[in-house]
């Protein structure tokens, strides 16, 4: 079913990479994947959950390496990513890259209907190790994660952020903050943020995925963007 979507956004996702400094030397960093970005425009232009790139700028800096596993990375390092801006009513975050771009996705600026099969991209479970000084980004993979819209509302029913947005069927897996959410033809219809459990009683608790819906993003992006200082 979601080949197609698959095959036409694979290109455009990318990890986030989180570098925890020790001290001022690049060997020792704590290094470690902070959620998932993806391309929205050809000159390098991304986007992202705004809580994805928290952190204190002394003490973390973020970064691109590439689109991790179908490139060959061996011996460079993250390129810092630069932020054009952030919305935070909408957990959203725009940033810019230089090196090594990738096509952008194809972005809906219309809700999916309710009930529909939609796939999510990201960069969960990731494991990162030095060897002799150099980091091994091996176990970094892409995933696919395929759930459905199961309903439209506003979030601040569920959660602090007051934008519009959607309940998936099934808990977004950690790492994949800050996807795009597909349909079956590859367009995207909103953005991963959270997980949340909800429980009724002494029943255990139920995980539901939540997301940016592609109105709120098309119009999030759109205020960023128009926001940017002229050259």
């Amino acid at each position: 079913m979601f080949t197609q979507a698959i095959k036409t956004t694979r290109g455009s996702i990318f990890p986030i990479i989180r570098n925890e400094y020790k001290d001022t030397t690049y060997k020792q960093m704590n290094t470690s994947v902070a959620g998932t970005g993806f391309f929205i425009n050809d000159q390098g232009y991304f986007v992202t959950a705004a809580h994805v790139v928290t952190g204190n700028p002394q003490l973390v800096k973020y970064g691109y390496l590439d689109n991790i596993p179908n490139v060959a990375f061996s011996g460079i390092q993250p390129e810092p990513i630069k932020t054009i801006g952030v919305d935070q009513s909408r957990d959203l975050y725009v940033g810019i890259v230089t090196k090594r771009l990738h096509p952008p996705v194809k972005l809906r600026s219309n809700n999916a209907p309710l009930g529909s099969s939609i796939i999510i991209g990201g960069y969960p479970f990731p494991q990162i190790k030095q060897v002799d000084g150099n980091f091994q980004f091996d176990s970094v993979r892409q995933f696919w994660q395929p759930t459905m819209i199961m309903d439209y509302l506003h979030m601040s029913l569920l959660t602090q952020y007051p934008y519009n947005g959607f309940l998936i069927s099934d808990r977004a897996i950690p790492g994949m903050s800050g996807g795009p959410v597909m349909d079956v033809e590859g367009n995207v219809v909103g953005m991963c943020t959270a997980t949340i459990a909800r429980k009724s009683g002494n029943d255990l608790p139920h995980f539901n995925g939540i997301c940016l819906s592609a109105a709120e993003l098309t119009i999030g992006i759109n205020q960023i963007m128009a926001n940017q200082p002229q050259a």
